[in-house]
């Protein structure tokens, strides 16, 4: 049976930087799966011995059972909780979910990337946490679905079908990012979203004007 949240009260007691920290050193050491991941090399990262790792959390599945849990509800609270699903303006819209992730990814760099990963693993499937993770999945994919279906039409050119300049839009978000994380060894992935985030987010920035004056009247 797997953990509550509070029986993890001894991690949950650390101050703010260490959790982070451990958190962080877990969550991109399981990008590669739940199996290939090591204890080994989270602890290596966390700057912690594994004797503490197993102290806060018994064991390798708990540890990663408490990433998933701890990512579903901080990506809720400080990221989807947040969206202004009102927002008339489709690319005013995708700026503010790039600033809210830059935010979030300030402290928890390959979060999102975590959850991708913990979705697709195949120890995940037919567990209570993969059916915590398809509502979790369901919630954000409303939330963005919202977030679209309030989009201003009447604020692209009248030479333009709306639908499909936001595809293009959205083509070419997911397009710019996996440029950049490809071009990233994993293992800077974490110190990327802290040290370059504001460079991609100007780039990116100048890439939405370069949309509005494109496709807006």
């Amino acid at each position: 049976m797997a953990k509550d949240i509070n029986d993890y009260e001894k991690f949950l007691a650390l101050d703010e930087e260490k959790q982070e920290r451990i958190v962080n050193a877990a969550m991109k050491e399981f990008l590669v799966g739940y199996k290939k991941a090591s204890t080994d090399n989270i602890v290596r990262e966390a700057g912690i011995s594994k004797g503490l790792l197993f102290h806060y959390f018994g064991t390798k599945e708990k540890l990663y059972r408490f990433l998933i849990d701890h990512s579903m509800k901080t990506v809720a609270h400080e990221y989807l909780d947040l969206i202004n699903i009102t927002q008339s303006d489709i690319l005013d819209s995708i700026w503010q979910l790039s600033l809210l992730k830059q935010d979030l990814s300030n402290h928890y760099p390959v979060i999102f990337d975590f959850l991708a990963c913990a979705y697709a693993d195949e120890t995940t499937k037919g567990t209570a946490i993969r059916d915590s993770l398809n509502t979790f999945m369901k919630t954000r994919d409303a939330i963005f679905a919202k977030v679209y279906a309030q989009a201003d039409r009447s604020l692209f050119r009248d030479d333009i079908e709306p639908t499909i300049a936001i595809n293009i839009i959205n083509w070419t978000m997911q397009g710019y990012a996996q440029s950049i994380m490809s071009s990233v060894p994993s293992q800077e992935v974490g110190s990327l979203a802290r040290e370059n985030y504001d460079m991609f987010l100007k780039q990116f920035e100048q890439v939405l004007n370069t949309f509005r004056l494109t496709f807006y009247k």
